[in-house]
């Protein structure tokens, strides 16, 4: 008997007896930030210092490479349950722009404390990322980072980027949530419905607010949208509805499936050719904050990144 077994029958059986128990349970499941893993070690990226992120209370740091750059900066948004070391590939094209590269772990992710997180605290805590930095030039995001990147562009009353790379974008959550298999557990019509109520009640919008193309819409922004059609947990149509949805969206196929597409030396390519586009000799902002508050910590030990 396999604990996957026992979860989905007494899962059955909390469905059966307390529906709203049911969704809040099978809500906690699709919402954890663990899937792939338990909590890194809190250590510096090697080549990374430490920023102090303002106005978040649940992302309060982040990593910055190339500090001193005169360029403007790039951010790199990660995927949910995955975290900043997962992006870390793409530092060294970003740096040979002569980019600032920030990089962070979101909310309940990567270092962070907590197993659970809402896209609303992701789009919130992408916000103040942007508004500490203040001068972030392209912003390059994956998966489900893509809606929530998006989601605070919208909002975002700063100097707004010059371009974006979304990596393996599905197109609305409601997708994600209506291909999850449940991670073994049973999802009934009903249950799926109260997961759908819930998650409205934990992010104070509906499902479908978290649609890419309709928090994009406002934005006429230069973005590369980058797939594999081959990719196994995001379909290759779900890239097509974003370009197509986007006012400025160029399409290119690439590969590495989900995750591996972030090390595949096309996507490199590629994301260097569109940066190289699309960036121009940078001009100087009221609000840029081209130094934001770094700090370094004696005792931090550095990994083998970028």
């Amino acid at each position: 008997m396999t604990s996957r077994w026992i979860r989905r029958h007494a899962h059955r059986t909390a469905t059966a007896l307390t529906p709203r128990l049911a969704a809040r349970w099978a809500t906690d499941v699709f919402s954890s930030t663990r899937t792939y893993g338990l909590r890194p070690d809190d250590v510096l990226p090697l080549g990374a210092v430490p920023f102090t992120v303002h106005g978040d209370e649940k992302v309060t740091d982040g990593f910055l490479w190339n500090e001193n750059a005169t360029q403007g900066s790039a951010l790199l948004v990660h995927g949910w349950a995955a975290n900043s070391s997962s992006m870390h590939s793409l530092v060294p094209p970003l740096r040979a722009h002569g980019l600032r590269v920030a990089a962070f772990d979101g909310p309940a992710h990567g270092a962070r404390t907590g197993d659970q997180a809402t896209m609303t605290q992701y789009t919130r805590a992408i916000g103040a990322v942007l508004d500490t930095l203040g001068d972030v030039r392209v912003i390059v995001a994956h998966s489900l980072g893509a809606i929530a990147a998006i989601g605070a562009l919208a909002t975002h009353t700063g100097h707004p980027p010059q371009c974006a790379v979304l990596i393996a974008p599905p197109a609305t959550l409601g997708n994600v949530l209506e291909r999850w298999d449940g991670a073994g557990l049973h999802l009934t019509r009903p249950l799926r419905e109260g997961i759908y109520r819930e998650l409205h009640h934990r992010n104070g919008v509906p499902v479908t607010h978290w649609d890419l193309v309709g928090l994009g819409a406002p934005l006429d922004l230069p973005t590369l949208v980058l797939h594999d059609p081959d990719d196994p947990l995001v379909p290759y149509t779900d890239a097509q509805a974003v370009t197509t949805g986007l006012k400025n969206a160029h399409l290119t196929a690439t590969n590495g499936g989900h995750m591996s597409i972030l090390t595949s030396p096309t996507t490199t390519t590629h994301l260097t050719h569109f940066t190289t586009q699309h960036l121009t000799p940078p001009h100087t902002h009221p609000h840029t904050n081209p130094h934001p508050h770094t700090h370094t910590n004696p005792h931090a030990r550095h990994k083998g990144t970028p």
